[in-house]
């Protein structure tokens, strides 16, 4: 079996090629050469694919989870006392950050 694409881009190299002609050349030897890249890179997204689908079978998931959307924040009525704003601003970083409320504290805070 030979190859198929080297009859196409077969030139004489000791002869000098009209401008017409390498510029055909050229355009054969693109042609060729993105044919060559595109089917490595369709192999290889093919191959990521299949592999992605067998891992995915074998950990027992069929799609990956979806993330739990975060309930919305109801406004807080207006705070008159110190503490509780300290407690309104803990809780606010602990909803934001995702983490108990008992990792933070409220150092300091300047009322504008």
């Amino acid at each position: 079996m030979g190859n198929i694409l080297l009859p196409m881009l077969e030139v004489d190299i000791n002869q000098s090629l009209a401008l017409g002609d390498a510029a055909i050349y050229g355009l054969k030897m693109l042609l060729v050469g993105m044919l060559i890249v595109f089917s490595v890179l369709a192999l290889l997204w093919l191959s990521l694919e299949l592999f992605g689908c067998i891992s995915r079978k074998l950990s027992g998931t069929a799609k990956p989870v979806a993330e739990k959307k975060p309930e919305p924040i109801v406004a807080a009525s207006t705070v008159t006392n110190d503490t509780e704003l300290i407690a309104v601003l803990t809780a606010a970083i602990a909803a934001m950050e995702s983490a108990p409320a008992a990792r933070f504290r409220v150092v300091s805070f300047r009322r504008k």
